[in-house]
């Protein structure tokens, strides 16, 4: 059965614990009053309350935002955001603990030195145990590879077992069904939970990213992977809650689209699997490309200006929304895996039945926070307010000053003027992305609070229409050009709009949909307040997915500067590629105005004109390219 959510009640994160015959359902619940924790009984027939009837047995009082629910047998409300790296149970305790990119997973028994389960250079997440009466299983997902022992994209659950005498094994049987390198829109396999019957069989529960499974594990081995409820599009949560009745069944909670689905399935069974012993140490350490990190010996030429030049991706998406993963791990692969300056992670605020509340908000704040490395890296706080297609407004994300912003809802403010306006009271500006696909919203644009477009990502270019580098959607009007002939202002930034998929569905042109589109600030410091000023000043540049130096001065004013009337002037621009350059141009409304000099990765113009905006354009042999802001004239 299913306890519908309601526009005047949002639901999630459920937690089970056995009761009796029965269980107690534990949820979060986002109402008009504030948050708080819900708990509804099951009997023993699976059933929510008497006769069948959605029935209340409890509940906490409203606070202004709950972050997360605890685990264990007595959840409770926390504003803890480590809350998704442990798991508790009959005194056990599993926690992840990280050193950069490097994760290990430790396991607490009572009266007993902590066990190391799994140490790896990647990002281990989301762990949960079963206690037995042997030992310990312990499941968490991570996105090592077991072929090359390399980190990747995708991410998937992997068991381990911690016998009473501390000793580490996992299934001697393979895990049917596991394939990192699977395309299309199901991938993956995460956020796991667990249960055991008597026999020491083995039941897995995990999210893909489109839908939940179910896996068992006995002493044949593992089961195919079966799907939960919808197939497609379906899930909006994160973890499927699971406990065992007394009659040995299992009792079932997860996050639908419509609401919380409460199923009563069948206990695993098929005896013990066989294992093996297990070193914990998993994998290799990789190093970060040279070329990801700083500037690899070249010179930054926004240091003559006393600035420095800094990339990041400031879109994309985790498990909050409709992307797979913590909301901890875009931050990890961006400073340790890439090598990047600095980061936003944008969850669509409203998408597919789920809305991101005040409790949900917050955690999603707190992560970025606790991220946060004043000089060393920054976090940018953000969402993706997501309006309808064009002739709607579109998509636009939204970058606040700091955590004490709200979020504000498509389902509140409908329309792309209004959200620019309340953006701008709240101190921040939105910036509208693929825009040839879901709309440029031209009559809403304002250049001081939407300073900056988005043009190109895992979706393509919108630099102008049938891009090279390819492009979803065909609104030809709504492209970049065509709306910077019609008079509007803006300069350019890229990201990746990851979604954490391979190919994201197919649509993007690099396996890795996270090197597609990067923004570069020209800033004063490595820290959130000077990266916005950059993009506030449109003292930024929008690339491909790599890192490309490059600098713009038109009449003495740097890229998005403003000139006060359209005359002849003396235009200079450099660009350092990570590849030899096959071309540098000055663009302007009507085409290339002027064509440099390239010599192996670096390039230079050195020309004079006039033209109402101009831009500085880079390709590289290998196809990567780069687009600085545009100056402005008259």
């Amino acid at each position: 059965m299913r306890i519908d959510q309601e526009p005047a009640r949002y639901l999630r994160s459920p937690r089970l614990v056995p009761r009796g015959a029965g269980a107690m359902l534990h949820l979060l619940s986002w109402e008009e009053e504030g948050d708080r924790v819900l708990v509804f009984g099951i009997d023993a027939d699976g059933q929510v309350g008497e006769a069948g009837e959605v029935g209340e047995a409890d509940s906490g009082p409203f606070r202004d935002a709950i972050s997360g629910i605890t685990s264990g047998p007595a959840p409770r409300a926390t504003d803890d955001p480590s809350i998704e790296d442990r798991d508790e149970a009959d005194g056990h305790l599993v926690r992840i603990e990280r050193a950069g990119y490097r994760s290990r997973v430790i396991l607490t028994v009572p009266g007993r030195d902590e066990v190391e389960v799994f140490d790896a250079w990647g990002t281990a997440a989301a762990p949960c145990l079963a206690v037995t009466d042997d030992g310990v299983w312990v499941a968490f997902h991570h996105n090592v590879r077991e072929d090359t022992g390399a980190p990747d994209l995708a991410k998937w659950v992997a068991l381990r077992f911690v016998d009473r005498e501390g000793r580490v094994f996992e299934p001697a049987a393979p895990m049917v069904d596991r394939n990192r390198d699977r395309e299309g829109e199901e991938q993956s396999f995460e956020f796991p939970s667990l249960v055991t019957s008597k026999d020491g069989a083995v039941a897995l529960f995990g999210r893909g990213s489109h839908c939940f499974y179910r896996q068992d594990l006995n002493a044949d081995g593992f089961s195919p992977r079966r799907a939960l409820g919808d197939d497609g599009w379906g899930c909006r949560g994160r973890r499927v809650a699971v406990a065992t009745m007394a009659s040995g069944r299992v009792i079932t909670a997860r996050r639908e689209r419509k609401g919380i689905e409460v199923e009563l399935l069948d206990g695993p069974a098929g005896g013990a699997p066989r294992l093996l012993p297990v070193d914990a140490a998993f994998g290799r350490s990789v190093e970060v490309a040279a070329e990801a990190l700083a500037l690899d010996g070249r010179p930054d030429p926004a240091a003559v200006a006393g600035r420095m030049t800094l990339f990041g991706d400031i879109h994309q998406h985790s498990a909050h929304s409709d992307g797979i993963g913590t909301a901890d791990e875009p931050y990890l692969r961006a400073r340790h895996l890439y090598g990047d300056d600095f980061c936003a992670l944008t969850d669509h605020e409203s998408f597919l039945g789920k809305r991101i509340g005040p409790g949900e908000w917050r955690y999603l704040k707190q992560v970025a926070e606790r991220h946060d490395d004043e000089g060393e890296f920054a976090t940018l706080i953000a969402f993706e307010w997501t309006g309808r297609m064009h002739p709607g407004p579109g998509h636009k994300v939204v970058y606040l000053p700091d955590s004490d912003g709200a979020v504000i809802s498509r389902d509140d403010v409908p329309e792309g003027e209004g959200l620019v306006a309340a953006a701008a009271q709240a101190g921040a500006f939105a910036v509208p992305h693929h825009v040839g696909w879901t709309g440029a919203d031209e009559g809403a644009h304002d250049p001081e609070h939407q300073p900056v477009w988005e043009i190109c990502s895992c979706h393509g270019c919108y630099e102008h229409f049938a891009h090279e580098l390819g492009q979803r959607g065909d609104l030809r009007d709504q492209m970049v050009d065509a709306v910077l002939r019609r008079g509007h202002r803006f300069g350019f930034i890229a990201s990746s709009d990851g979604h954490g998929l391979l190919f994201h569905h197919g649509m993007a042109r690099k396996r890795d949909p996270f090197r597609t589109g990067l923004t570069a600030v020209q800033a004063t410091g490595r820290n959130r307040a000077a990266i916005l000023d950059a993009m506030r000043s449109r003292r930024c540049y929008a690339t491909s997915g790599v890192k490309i130096l490059l600098d713009l001065e038109v009449g003495g004013q740097p890229m998005g500067g403003q000139l006060p009337r359209v005359e002849e002037v003396a235009i200079r621009a450099s660009a350092h590629g990570t590849a030899d350059l096959a071309s540098i141009e000055l663009v302007g409304p009507d085409g290339v105005v002027a064509v440099g000099r390239t010599d192996g990765a670096t390039g230079e113009v050195d020309a004079r004109g006039a033209a109402p905006w101009l831009y500085l354009r880079v390709r590289q042999e290998d196809g990567e390219m780069a687009w600085s802001s545009p100056v402005f004239m008259g």
